[in-house]
């Protein structure tokens, strides 16, 4: 059998790298970006210039210098490949490969290749256990509403009965009942205290978070949906837990999705502003469907409220939940047949933040 030989064009093998489906990189000895794949481009949502030259930390954990345990940093100083496995701030799981690129046995830099692992390790697992726990939170919170306004006409009745009472028998019985519904309202407060604020809070890019589900929200909408998005060149940074906020995510494009016919655009973005001296992150997710009427608008965030008899009708109340326990405040903009707006302001968080510093 002949020898089969060829030799590959340097345009050949940006074109190969350009169409695997995982980031790819050649980085310095300093860790400054030479070259990466339309991937990795992709998964930072920046174009090659605003890459190129920056340092790798920089640019995907926001760092003044390398990541602990870092593999390219391994590799420039043992000279041979190294595996790790790593946890992004706003959980995203990647399998990082270091290889040395070395010439005439001197070390001149690093080949990276990263492999994201996120839906297949965790996404779907805690988000449905978020929304179970998130759930369970806003039937408690509706239920102890409910419970405390009959405690407190139980309450108010008895004490009145008590001022008119002369009999000591029939006293003894309204302090009974009076003590007994005493003692409901402190186990009303406990209830209420299962109530948590986020379990899992660190400072994370919203940017990347959104990016790294995109391939998850086109699965759940159907095929023929259009996603638009627009993200802020600036870090719109937030503190928080991640997990609860790709929850927010989901339920938006699902109610989205069910307003909307089959050729209907999902637009979701994010944009640093301010407002009255306070940095604010806005996080809008809008549909062209149907709307909402007045009368929708004002009950949407209302538990066990649905037009959807496939719904249970937790969903924009658990969003709501979710948003105040971020310290954010949402914005609901719609009219029938025009569509709707969410809008998410989230405070600001920093770099000095996430460095703890």
């Amino acid at each position: 059998m002949k020898e089969f030989r060829f030799r590959l064009s340097e345009e050949s093998l940006v074109s190969i790298f350009n169409h695997i489906d995982e980031n790819i990189c050649f980085l310095d000895k300093d860790l400054n970006v030479l070259w990466a794949n339309k991937t990795y481009l992709d998964k930072l949502g920046m174009s090659s210039e605003e890459v190129l030259g920056k340092k790798c930390y920089s640019l995907w954990h926001k760092r003044l210098s390398p990541c602990e345990g870092c593999p390219c940093v391994k590799t420039l100083k043992s000279g041979k490949e190294e595996v790790y496995e790593r946890i992004s701030d706003e959980e995203r799981y990647w399998i990082i490969t270091a290889v040395p690129l070395k010439n005439e046995d001197k070390i001149e830099g690093v080949f990276e290749f990263a492999k994201e692992i996120t839906d297949k390790k965790i996404i779907y697992k805690k988000l449905r256990e978020t929304i179970k726990i998130e759930g369970i939170y806003e039937i408690i919170d509706n239920l102890s509403h409910q419970y405390s306004n009959i405690l407190n006409g139980i309450y108010g009745f008895a004490q009145l009965l008590k001022k008119e009472t002369k009999d000591e028998k029939s006293l003894n019985f309204l302090e009974k009942l009076i003590e007994s519904v005493e003692k409901a309202s402190k186990f009303k407060e406990a209830l209420l205290a299962l109530k948590k604020s986020p379990s899992l809070v660190k400072v994370f890019d919203l940017n990347f978070l959104i990016i790294s589900m995109k391939n998850l929200l086109k699965e759940m909408a159907d095929e023929k949906i259009k996603f638009e998005f627009s993200l802020s060149k600036e870090n719109p940074l937030i503190k928080g837990d991640p997990q609860q906020i790709r929850e927010i995510l989901i339920e938006l494009v699902l109610n989205a999705k069910n307003a909307m016919s089959e050729d209907g655009v999902i637009s979701i973005s994010t944009e640093k502003i301010r407002i009255n001296s306070e940095e604010k992150v806005v996080f809008t997710v809008s549909d062209n469907g149907v709307g909402m009427d007045k009368e929708t608008l004002e009950k949407c965030f209302e538990p066990f409220f649905t037009n959807d008899p496939r719904r249970f009708g937790l969903g924009l109340s658990i969003v709501k939940n979710i948003v105040q326990k971020h310290n954010g405040t949402i914005q609901l903009i719609s009219s029938p047949q025009n569509g709707t707006t969410v809008k998410i302001f989230f405070p600001s968080a920093t770099l000095q933040q996430a460095q703890g510093i």
